[in-house]
Protein backbone atom coordinates (compact mmCIF):
# COMPACT_ATOMS: atom_id res chain seq x y z
CA UNK A 1 0.00 0.00 0.00
CA UNK A 2 1.10 3.30 -0.12
CA UNK A 3 -0.78 6.93 1.24
CA UNK A 4 -2.70 8.26 -1.28
CA UNK A 5 -1.81 11.65 -3.18
CA UNK A 6 -4.41 14.00 -1.69
CA UNK A 7 -3.59 12.68 1.51
CA UNK A 8 -0.04 13.31 1.31
CA UNK A 9 -0.96 16.73 -0.31
CA UNK A 10 -3.15 17.31 2.84
CA UNK A 11 0.20 17.08 5.30
CA UNK A 12 1.67 20.13 3.86
CA UNK A 13 -0.04 22.31 5.26
CA UNK A 14 -0.25 20.86 8.54
CA UNK A 15 3.13 20.57 8.90
CA UNK A 16 2.91 24.62 8.01
CA UNK A 17 0.73 24.68 11.11
CA UNK A 18 3.16 22.21 13.12
CA UNK A 19 6.16 25.00 11.89
CA UNK A 20 4.86 28.05 12.66
CA UNK A 21 3.78 26.15 16.14
CA UNK A 22 6.90 25.40 17.47
CA UNK A 23 8.80 28.88 15.90
CA UNK A 24 6.02 30.27 18.77
CA UNK A 25 6.11 28.34 21.27
CA UNK A 26 9.41 26.03 21.28
CA UNK A 27 7.19 23.16 21.63
CA UNK A 28 5.81 20.63 19.01
CA UNK A 29 2.55 19.86 18.33
CA UNK A 30 2.06 15.78 17.20
CA UNK A 31 0.27 14.05 14.97
CA UNK A 32 -1.58 11.00 16.82
CA UNK A 33 -4.27 8.33 16.22
CA UNK A 34 -5.38 7.40 13.26
CA UNK A 35 -3.04 9.53 11.01
CA UNK A 36 -0.26 8.52 12.66
CA UNK A 37 -0.93 4.60 12.49
CA UNK A 38 -1.78 5.73 8.50
CA UNK A 39 1.95 6.91 7.75
CA UNK A 40 3.46 4.44 10.25
CA UNK A 41 1.72 1.82 8.19
CA UNK A 42 2.18 3.46 4.70
CA UNK A 43 -1.63 3.63 3.99
CA UNK A 44 -2.45 0.08 5.04
CA UNK A 45 -4.90 1.68 7.88
CA UNK A 46 -6.40 5.26 6.68
CA UNK A 47 -8.10 7.66 8.68
CA UNK A 48 -9.21 10.56 7.16
CA UNK A 49 -8.86 12.65 10.56
CA UNK A 50 -5.99 14.07 11.70
CA UNK A 51 -5.82 14.27 15.72
CA UNK A 52 -3.22 16.22 16.99
CA UNK A 53 -1.50 16.90 20.18
CA UNK A 54 -0.36 20.59 21.54
CA UNK A 55 0.11 21.93 24.68
CA UNK A 56 -0.50 25.47 24.10
CA UNK A 57 -4.13 25.71 22.88
CA UNK A 58 -4.14 29.46 21.91
CA UNK A 59 -0.54 29.32 19.85
CA UNK A 60 -2.30 26.20 17.86
CA UNK A 61 -5.11 27.83 16.98
CA UNK A 62 -3.13 30.67 15.61
CA UNK A 63 -0.33 28.45 13.57
CA UNK A 64 -3.48 26.56 12.50
CA UNK A 65 -4.79 29.71 10.78
CA UNK A 66 -1.88 31.24 9.65
CA UNK A 67 -1.14 28.24 7.70
CA UNK A 68 -4.47 28.89 6.11
CA UNK A 69 -7.22 26.52 8.12
CA UNK A 70 -10.86 27.41 8.97
CA UNK A 71 -12.71 26.63 12.10
CA UNK A 72 -14.29 23.38 11.63
CA UNK A 73 -17.71 23.38 13.75
CA UNK A 74 -18.07 19.51 13.06
CA UNK A 75 -15.50 18.79 15.56
CA UNK A 76 -16.46 16.14 17.59
CA UNK A 77 -13.69 14.97 20.00
CA UNK A 78 -11.38 17.79 20.59
CA UNK A 79 -10.40 20.99 21.73
CA UNK A 80 -11.10 22.67 18.14
CA UNK A 81 -11.39 21.51 14.72
CA UNK A 82 -10.10 23.15 11.56
CA UNK A 83 -10.22 22.00 7.54
CA UNK A 84 -7.80 23.81 4.31
CA UNK A 85 -10.13 24.68 2.05
CA UNK A 86 -7.68 23.06 -0.37
CA UNK A 87 -8.28 19.27 1.39
CA UNK A 88 -11.90 19.59 2.81
CA UNK A 89 -12.14 16.06 3.01
CA UNK A 90 -9.86 15.73 5.81
CA UNK A 91 -10.60 17.35 9.28
CA UNK A 92 -7.71 18.17 12.01
CA UNK A 93 -8.61 17.90 15.59
CA UNK A 94 -6.48 19.06 18.37
CA UNK A 95 -7.64 16.17 21.34
CA UNK A 96 -7.33 17.16 24.37
CA UNK A 97 -4.81 15.83 27.56
CA UNK A 98 -0.95 15.52 27.20
CA UNK A 99 0.99 13.81 24.90
CA UNK A 100 -0.47 10.12 25.92
CA UNK A 101 -0.97 11.87 29.23
CA UNK A 102 2.45 12.78 30.20
CA UNK A 103 3.75 8.70 29.95
CA UNK A 104 5.60 8.67 26.28
CA UNK A 105 8.63 10.03 26.35
CA UNK A 106 8.50 12.97 23.79
CA UNK A 107 12.38 12.61 22.39
CA UNK A 108 11.20 9.29 20.95
CA UNK A 109 8.85 11.55 18.60
CA UNK A 110 9.90 11.26 14.87
CA UNK A 111 9.92 14.16 12.11
CA UNK A 112 8.91 13.57 8.75
CA UNK A 113 10.08 15.83 6.90
CA UNK A 114 7.01 17.30 4.00
CA UNK A 115 9.34 20.35 3.09
CA UNK A 116 12.55 21.80 3.67
CA UNK A 117 11.31 24.05 6.24
CA UNK A 118 8.37 22.07 7.47
CA UNK A 119 7.66 18.36 9.17
CA UNK A 120 5.14 16.19 10.68
CA UNK A 121 5.70 15.50 14.02
CA UNK A 122 4.87 11.58 14.63
CA UNK A 123 4.96 9.64 18.16
CA UNK A 124 7.62 6.82 18.35
CA UNK A 125 6.65 3.67 16.85
CA UNK A 126 6.69 1.77 20.37
CA UNK A 127 3.89 4.88 21.53
CA UNK A 128 1.83 3.92 18.28
CA UNK A 129 1.71 0.06 19.00
CA UNK A 130 1.22 0.33 22.91
CA UNK A 131 -1.87 3.21 21.89
CA UNK A 132 -3.46 1.11 19.43
CA UNK A 133 -3.63 -2.20 22.67
CA UNK A 134 -4.88 0.22 25.01
CA UNK A 135 -8.02 1.51 22.69
CA UNK A 136 -7.96 -2.59 21.90
CA UNK A 137 -8.64 -2.76 25.61
CA UNK A 138 -10.72 0.11 25.68
CA UNK A 139 -12.74 -0.38 23.16
CA UNK A 140 -14.14 -4.10 24.22
CA UNK A 141 -11.77 -5.64 22.27
CA UNK A 142 -11.97 -3.96 19.11
CA UNK A 143 -10.55 -5.82 16.71
CA UNK A 144 -9.42 -3.17 14.41
CA UNK A 145 -7.18 -1.76 16.94
CA UNK A 146 -5.41 -4.96 17.59
CA UNK A 147 -4.78 -5.07 14.11
CA UNK A 148 -3.28 -2.00 13.47
CA UNK A 149 -0.83 -2.52 16.82
CA UNK A 150 0.24 -5.86 15.04
CA UNK A 151 0.88 -4.40 11.59
CA UNK A 152 3.11 -1.34 13.00
CA UNK A 153 4.91 -3.97 15.30
CA UNK A 154 5.47 -6.73 12.30
CA UNK A 155 6.75 -3.25 10.22
CA UNK A 156 9.30 -1.82 12.89
CA UNK A 157 12.63 -2.27 12.98
CA UNK A 158 14.71 -1.82 15.83
CA UNK A 159 12.07 -1.59 18.52
CA UNK A 160 13.28 -0.43 22.00
CA UNK A 161 11.25 -3.94 23.89
CA UNK A 162 11.72 -2.55 27.05
CA UNK A 163 10.24 0.60 26.18
CA UNK A 164 7.57 -0.73 23.98
CA UNK A 165 6.29 -3.31 26.97
CA UNK A 166 6.67 -0.64 29.41
CA UNK A 167 4.43 1.82 27.10
CA UNK A 168 1.91 -1.09 26.60
CA UNK A 169 1.30 -1.53 30.38
CA UNK A 170 0.66 2.10 31.21
CA UNK A 171 -1.85 2.08 28.36
CA UNK A 172 -3.54 -0.65 30.13
CA UNK A 173 -2.72 -2.96 26.71
CA UNK A 174 -1.67 -6.95 26.53
CA UNK A 175 1.83 -7.03 25.70
CA UNK A 176 1.09 -11.01 24.99
CA UNK A 177 -0.92 -10.15 21.55
CA UNK A 178 2.82 -9.48 20.37
CA UNK A 179 3.64 -12.35 21.84
CA UNK A 180 5.85 -10.36 24.09
CA UNK A 181 7.02 -10.98 27.63
CA UNK A 182 8.64 -8.45 30.38
CA UNK A 183 11.59 -10.43 29.66
CA UNK A 184 11.31 -10.76 25.82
Amino acid sequence: MSLPPEYLAALVPLAEAFSVYEKATGGIAVLVGGAATAIHTNGEFMSADFDVVASNDIAFEEAMTAAGFRDDPKAIHGMGGWFHPAHPEFAVEQVSGGYFDGRADKARCLRLAVRDDAAIVLPAIEDMIADRLGQHEVAGGDTAMLEQARAIFSLAKGLDRSYLYRRIIEESGNPAHLGLSEIS
